[in-house]
C-alpha cells in the first residue's frame, strides 16, 4: 500500500472526523465522470486528461461553467440542469459504498463525532445516505445548499467544525479531489485521501494518502490520528 504521512502526531487529539461524500465514501464520484465525460463529448466537447483533473471535485455549476469557459462558451444554466438530471438517473441506479467505508465509519463513531461535508446538495445526499445506510453515523450533515461558497473555498469545513464545537485542528478530513484537500488544508485541518478518484502524485497535499479501506489502511489511521 503506498501512502504518505507528514506530520509526527496531532498537536490536539481529534474530536471530528469530516467526510466528503462522492468519491470518498460512494462511488458517485465515478459515476459523475463517466456521465459528464459522455454528456459533453456528444456535444463536441472533449474534456481532456488536464482538464478532468482540475474541473472534477467543483459542484455542479462551477464544473460545468469551467468547461464552456474552456470552450469559449458562456454558462448555461439549462445545459447545467440536463446534466444533473443524467447524473442523478443513473445514480439512483448505480451508487454503491467505497468498500470499507461503514467499517470505517463504525470505528470512528465509537470515539469522534462524524460530520459530511459535501459539494452536491441536499438531494443528492438524502439518495446516498438513504440508500448507502449511512444517516446512522452523521451527527451533522452539510450540503452545498447550506454554503455561500462551495469547495476548494473552506466554508463547509470551518461551518461543520463550529457547529460541533470543534477547533479546526481537532479536525481530521476525508477527501478523495484536489479541491476538497485544498479546502481542507485551507481550513487548517488535517485530511486524509484516499486515491479512489486520483492517482497519489496528485493528493500529495494530504497529510496521508491511502489506497482504500482496508483493515491495513484502517490500522495506521487509527495509529497517526487517533
Amino acid at each position: 500500500m503506498e501512502h504518505n504521512t507528514k506530520n509526527s502526531g496531532p498537536i490536539k487529539p481529534i474530536k471530528l472526523a469530516i467526510f466528503d461524500m462522492d468519491g470518498t465514501i460512494a462511488n458517485s464520484e465515478k459515476i459523475a465522470q463517466r456521465v459528464t465525460i459522455d454528456f459533453f463529448k456528444k456535444k463536441g466537447i472533449i474534456i481532456n486528461k488536464k482538464e478532468q483533473k482540475d474541473v472534477f471535485g467543483l459542484n455542479w455549476k462551477d464544473l460545468v461553467r469551467e468547461i464552456l469557459k474552456r470552450n469559449g462558451m458562456q454558462y448555461s444554466q439549462t445545459l447545467k440542469d440536463t446534466l444533473k438530471e443524467r447524473y442523478v438517473r443513473t445514480m439512483k441506479k448505480e451508487v454503491a459504498a467505497v468498500p470499507g467505508a461503514h467499517d470505517l465509519l463504525i470505528l470512528l463513531k465509537k470515539n469522534l463525532q462524524l460530520a459530511l461535508a459535501t459539494n452536491s446538495r441536499m438531494r443528492e445526499v438524502d439518495i446516498i445516505c438513504s440508500r448507502l445506510g449511512f444517516d446512522k453515523f452523521f451527527d451533522l450533515k452539510l450540503a452545498r445548499d447550506h454554503v455561500k461558497n462551495a469547495k476548494p473555498d473552506p466554508e463547509i469545513y470551518l461551518k461543520a467544525a463550529n457547529t460541533l464545537n470543534a477547533e479546526p485542528e481537532e479536525c481530521i478530513v476525508f477527501e478523495d479531489s484536489i479541491v476538497g484537500i485544498r479546502a481542507a488544508k485551507s481550513a487548517g485541518m488535517r485530511c486524509i485521501a484516499i486515491t479512489n478518484t486520483y492517482p497519489p502524485a496528485l493528493l500529495k497535499a494530504a497529510d496521508l494518502i491511502i489506497e482504500n479501506y482496508d483493515k491495513k489502511s484502517i490500522e495506521i489511521i487509527k495509529d497517526t490520528f487517533l
